[in-house]
């Protein structure tokens, strides 16, 4: 099962790679479910404070949690492999712009257009980010610089196996405690993917 998840990763990064070098646009918007009847909102970095893109998808997702538009049981699996692949992807120091942002598209094309619209209308902030971090109890809240995310000091919540398929695909080896990937992980990524393993 373990080989399976880093295969299903490693095919998900090629995938991705070859669909980033078609090209991108700036803004990221979501796939249009109502057959063109409501536009479209993009996810953009265009206002005071703004969150990357990236950020805005994490805290959003998680943000539309316990409301109509929250991410359901059936995106969950979809989600969890492409923000593996994106972390992979990140840790790897080696990714093109145009790779992560390909993945990034990939997620919101995941989401439905009003999942989008959500995120979009919270207009969230790196202020934002450091009252959530507060809620939510992290212990080390520093003010970051526009784009960082504070790191936590571990996965501990998520299973034995999803840490071992993000280290894999990140190339760090399983078990010798050596790997920088998952012991400097992300503390928004982390609860994001505790959240989608719970549903």
């Amino acid at each position: 099962m373990k080989i399976h998840k880093v295969l299903s990763l490693i095919l998900i990064i090629l995938a991705l790679a070859l669909a980033a070098c078609g090209g991108t646009d700036e803004a990221v918007g979501g796939a249009d479910t109502s057959g063109g009847e409501t536009a479209v909102a993009t996810l953009n970095e265009d206002y005071d404070d703004a969150l990357t893109i990236r950020n805005q998808l994490l805290l959003g997702i998680m943000r539309l949690e316990g409301t109509a538009q929250a991410v359901t049981a059936e995106q969950a699996p979809e989600l969890t492999t492409l923000w593996q692949a994106f972390a992979a992807l990140s840790d790897s120091g080696t990714a093109a712009p145009e790779e992560t942002e390909a993945i990034q598209n990939q997620i919101v094309a995941v989401l439905t257009t009003e999942q989008v619209n959500a995120i979009a209308a919270m207009k969230l902030t790196n202020t934002m980010l450091q009252e959530y971090y507060v809620e939510t109890g992290i212990s080390e809240v520093k003010t970051p610089e526009p784009g960082v995310t504070p790191s936590s000091q571990s996965m501990s919540s998520l299973s034995q196996e999803d840490r071992e398929a993000t280290r894999t695909a990140s190339g760090n080896e399983v078990g010798t405690g050596t790997g920088t990937g998952s012991d400097k992980s992300d503390a928004l990524f982390d609860m994001l993917l505790e959240l989608l393993a719970k549903k």
